[in-house]
This record gives structure tokens, sequence and C-alpha cells, in this order.
């Protein structure tokens, strides 16, 4: 786009909601032991990557009120009118709930401020909603500053602040024009495919099946009688045992008997689960005006093999009062393992077609031996191409010290990046940067 002199800037939506149905909500179902009863096609990315241009937009309005940065991607996850493609979406539609535009509207706005609808699926194969939460989506959406390689935050240009009137208000009109669009047979879906008239249909703790509404998505959980939180013991860290404590608490008056299941699965950056890493159940008895601590341990050893390819944990605690079998609670903590640490320095300064030495260390933080260990140097200006370096295996609490030449064929301001990789850790990367000389 730039080469064709159209403004143009990367965008980043951390909380990415994919949202398949065109109902505005990603839907998460549970069993009622507290795993995630089945794979929903709804998910929520860690982060999904979009780019802007700056135009005008006379084919959408006259009065220019769709001027401006448009959102399209070039790595659309949908098909738009049967073709992989999204956009160009003007962003101040998406702002204002126009979501009887074309261009995939519908799918951004959902991107950014889908509601997350919690199910809990009982053996009847019946559906109750469990849990809403109408923040969670569109956290921090950034691009780089003009200038400089600082972070600058363009939520407010999508969305309304969270937890406002204002918020609610968009969403809800957002939504009402959607259905609109829907049942006038003239609709498209997020993705721009024809969808017809036919609401999604919910199961509210009975197998008749109910219209969806603009109300029952909008709309916030109740305020929960019992209250539950997480609290990291120690930061957690890839090889190591991630230990937190689950504190429930209850302004009841009377002491309450809980049978609680705990579940930890293993996640994909794109929200689905790779697989359970385990399972607990219990039950136990929650004082009146006490808080109640409950220890949770995932040792290493057995979150490793399944969280070489997988971005986080999901914490999961599914508890339902024995006394009052309805009142069934779900709490979810997401955990983020932050990796072992590696270093990497470039003594003396650079000068251009002059070589230049990095080192780079890392150290085996884990009580096994590391195998099929790697390292990947790279750098604009500075390499030609990748160099990849094969080490030996790391015995435990030994150290790696690898250095690499190299000459840089461009001046200015260079990047350069390193990535360890080996049977157990994945992505363990650093990067520095360079003034490279005349």
């Amino acid at each position: 786009m730039r080469l064709l002199g159209i403004p143009c800037r990367v965008v980043t939506n951390y909380q990415s909601a994919h949202d398949t149905n065109s109902n505005l909500a990603i839907d998460t179902y549970y069993a009622d032991y507290g795993v995630k009863e089945k794979e929903s096609k709804d998910s929520v990315w860690n982060y999904h990557v979009w780019v802007e241009g700056w135009m005008r937009r006379p084919d959408l309005a006259q009065d220019r009120r769709y001027d401006g940065w448009q959102a399209l991607d070039p790595t659309p996850q949908e098909k738009s009118e049967g073709i992989f493609c999204c956009g160009p979406a003007p962003v101040s539609a998406i702002l204002n709930g126009d979501t009887n535009l074309k261009y995939d509207v519908p799918f951004v706005f959902a991107a950014v401020n889908a509601d997350c609808i919690s199910w809990l699926v009982k053996r009847d194969g019946s559906m109750v909603n469990i849990h809403s939460d109408t923040s969670r989506i569109g956290q921090n959406i950034s691009t780089k500053s003009v200038g400089s390689t600082k972070r600058m935050n363009i939520t407010d240009s999508y969305k309304h602040t969270e937890g406002t009137k204002q918020e609610r208000i968009i969403f809800q009109f957002a939504f009402a024009r959607l259905e609109t669009e829907k049942a006038s047979g003239g609709g498209t879906s997020l993705s721009g495919d024809k969808v017809g008239n036919q609401t999604t249909g919910i199961n509210n703790g009975s197998p008749e099946t109910t219209t969806q509404t603009a109300d029952q998505i909008c709309s916030p959980t109740p305020p929960p009688q019992l209250l539950i939180r997480f609290e990291e013991v120690s930061k957690p860290v890839n090889g190591e045992d991630v230990n937190l404590n689950m504190i429930l608490s209850s302004t009841s008056s009377v002491t309450r008997e809980l049978s609680i299941n705990i579940n930890a699965q293993a996640m994909k950056y794109t929200g689905q689960p790779a697989g359970n890493i385990f399972t607990k159940p219990m039950k136990t008895k929650l004082l009146p005006g006490k808080d109640l601590t409950i220890p949770i341990l995932i040792p290493f050893l057995t979150y490793n093999k399944l969280m070489t390819e997988c971005e986080s944990i999901n914490i999961s605690a599914m508890i339902t009062d024995q006394q009052k079998s309805d009142h069934v609670f779900l709490a979810e903590n997401r955990i983020v393992l932050m990796n072992p640490p590696i270093s990497i320095t470039v003594p003396g300064e650079g000068r251009l077609n002059k070589e230049m030495i990095a080192e780079v260390q890392f150290m085996n933080p884990v009580k096994e031996i590391l195998r099929d260990c790697s390292l990947t140097l790279s750098g604009s200006g500075l390499f030609n191409s990748e160099i990849i370096t094969r080490l030996p295996d790391l015995l435990p609490n030994n150290r790696v010290r690898v250095k690499c030449g190299f000459v840089p064929y461009r001046s200015g301001e260079r990047t350069l990046l390193v990535d360890f990789d080996c049977a157990s850790f994945r992505d363990i990367k650093k990067s520095c940067r360079i003034i490279i000389g005349p």
C-alpha cells in the first residue's frame, strides 16, 4: 500500500475475537467437571495483526464520515463473499457500531468488542449461561509511534472505554443493526457470506432452543454470590513448577458445602485447548466470613510436553453449591509462562563492512538434558540470511556460550535477533539494537 502511495500502518489487537457465527459473542462450553466440553468454532486469539490504510470512502458515504483509517487483514481468518479477504472496513464505522456496512465491518467489530459467554453443558445436553464477560476482548490495540519504536495505544479509535454506558449502547446498536440486516434477507455474516435470517439458538437449562436477543448478550452477569480470585505464589517461568492459590470468599452467613473441579489445559495461540494437563476434583466447606485458600501446583514435568507448542495455560475452576445444585460458578485464570533468560552482547562500535562479534549465553534451567538444541541469529542489514548453529546437548545447570561473526552491510540503527530452540523449549528470543556507522 505504501508503494501505491497509500499511508499504512500495522495494528495489533490483543485478546482478539474470532466470531464465526455472526452473533458478536464468543461462546465457550464447559462440562460440569470443569473441562472445556467441546471445541467451539469461536475462539479468542492471544493477539491478531492487521493493517490500516488511510483513504477516502465516497463509496460508503458522501459526507466523508468514513474517511480516514481503514482496517484490512492480509491474513484473513474467514471468507468474505466467497474469497479469503477482509476489509477495507472504516475504523470510524467500527467505533460507532455501523455493522450494516459492507467490507467486513461486523467481523472486525467482533474482533475488538465481542462478548465472551461461558456455557455449562449438562449431562442431558442442555446448556446454562454461567458467565458473561463484556470487557475481555480488544485489549491494548496498538501500533508503532511515528518516528520511534514506542507503542501507541489506539484502542479508543476502535471502541469506547470498556465499562462505560456508551460502550454498551454502541454494542447493542451494533447487534440490533446486524440482526435487522439478517432478518431482511440481505445481511452478511461477519465474514461477508450470506446467512439468511436464522438466529442462533441457545439452551437455558432445558433442551428447548430459544432465540438469542441483544439483552442476553449485553446484560452483564449479576454480582456473584461466591467470590473467586487467583494469586500467584511466584512468577510462572517455563522450566519451573507453576505455583498459585485460588481464594474463595462469600458474604453468606452460613457454611457452604462446595464441590470443586480444578482443571488446567495447555492453550494454543488461537485460544483452542491443545490438551489436558491435569484435573483435580475435591469437596470442601467455606465458612461464613472466612477466606478459603486452595493451593494449585503444576509441576514442570506435568506440563512440559504439552507446552512446547503452546502459548499459555488456562486454569479453570467449576464450583457447585451442594445445597443448591443450580448455583454453579466458573472462574478462569490464563497463565503465560515467562521464558528462561538468554543474553546477547555485541562489544565495540559497528562499522559498515567491518566484522563484528556477537556473543550469546544460555543456561539450562531444568533438571533434565536439553536435546536438539539450536541457535538462530538474524538481522536486516547484518545478515544476508539466517545463521543457524546446531548445539550439543546441554546438561542441567550448564551454560552454553556461542560467538558468531557477521559483517554489517547497511548503516544506521539495526536490530540483532537471537532465537534458542530445543526439544523442551521453543522460541526463547532476545534482541539488541546496534548502531552501524559508515
